[in-house]
């Protein structure tokens, strides 16, 4: 077994009580759905609150979770998925083959597959899939910007041997602490040895130039796929990440080229590091996610209103003059 199973497996078993504990008696969730050919790996569950449903259908949020694309699963996205239900959203949680058995790109194009499958759920459930947002923490976050990068570019899409994507065009992609090019994981000073163990699970054999895989850019890459036809986006990073941080401003430098709009978020508190917004007690967390739900409100109750092309926060403008030194 990798090292880098070992680190995310303990990882998902230490931490799973300390972000999922918090309970939410609305709350109905309907598990291990089925999709594609209904394998191992290839199932979801849904969470809803019929209390807060709204006329027109509940807003969908397809989450895909994170583990360093080696672990994980959508048991340990159980806490998140039921506090963004309690607030009206209808959550899928999808499973996806993992790494070293199931090299990339299989989890995108699993992702794809059980995408595509909730659009099977729509009169079931009453969705409205014109409130669709994509998300993902970390790994996850990843395989959200590549599976939208895939949704609106057909010629990525079939490089990447996914799925014709059947339904509503995607509302919004919001990620956390995302790894927006995977490589640049490899100079962590503190995670790199951790981070080729992950390219070499994820990519096979990689080069010692860059710890890819012999794939062109825009197959690992999801920042040189931003073009002007993605959605809305709204990016979570944390201050002291020391293993995805520092991508952020890459992203938000190509959403702006392309006219994309954007927002984000940087997560400063003393304790907020890679994906804290998961844990429920921490300070820090209650304030990220209140950034979260003022954009996931905004999309809640407006629909798909246009909105201006590259929005700027105030955080983000803080994060990028910090880094600067100016």
């Amino acid at each position: 077994m990798h090292k880098s199973e070992i680190l995310f497996r303990v990882s998902d078993v230490v931490n799973h009580p300390l972000r999922n504990y918090k309970r939410y008696p609305e709350v109905r969730s309907v598990r291990d759905i089925p999709y594609g050919d209904g394998s191992e790996f290839r199932k979801m569950d849904v969470y809803f609150s019929p209390a807060r449903k709204k006329a027109e259908g509940y807003p969908v949020l397809f989450n895909i979770h994170g583990g360093g694309f080696v672990a994980g699963g959508k048991k340990y996205r159980s806490g998140i998925a039921r506090y963004f239900a309690a607030r009206g959203w209808f959550v899928v949680n999808a499973d996806y083959a993992l790494a070293p058995e199931s090299r990339y790109p299989e989890g995108l194009k699993d992702c794809m597959s059980a995408l595509n499958a909730v659009n099977g759920l729509k009169d079931k459930y009453s969705l409205d899939l014109t409130r669709l947002v994509i998300s993902g923490d970390s790994a996850g976050g990843y395989y959200a910007a590549q599976l939208v990068a895939a949704v609106f570019d057909d010629g990525l899409r079939r490089t990447l041997g996914a799925d014709a994507y059947s339904g509503t065009k995607p509302r919004a992609l919001l990620t956390f602490c995302a790894p927006f090019d995977p490589a640049k994981c490899l100079t962590s000073p503190r995670f790199g040895a951790i981070a080729e163990d992950i390219a070499e699970c994820l990519y096979g054999k990689v080069s010692s130039a860059d710890g890819r895989r012999e794939f062109e850019r825009g197959e690992t890459n999801a920042v040189v796929n931003v073009n002007s036809d993605w959605c809305e986006c709204f990016m979570v990073e944390a201050e002291r990440d020391g293993f995805c941080g520092g991508q952020l401003r890459d992203m938000t430098d190509a959403l702006r080229k392309a006219g994309v709009p954007y927002g984000c978020y940087v997560a400063s508190e003393k304790k907020d590091n890679h994906c804290t917004h998961l844990f429920p007690f921490l300070k820090g967390s209650a304030k990220t996610l209140a950034a979260v739900c003022e954009f996931l409100d905004g999309i809640a109750a407006e629909g798909a209103e246009e909105k201006r092309a590259g929005t700027v926060s105030d955080t983000e403008t803080k994060y990028i003059t910090d880094r600067d030194g100016k």
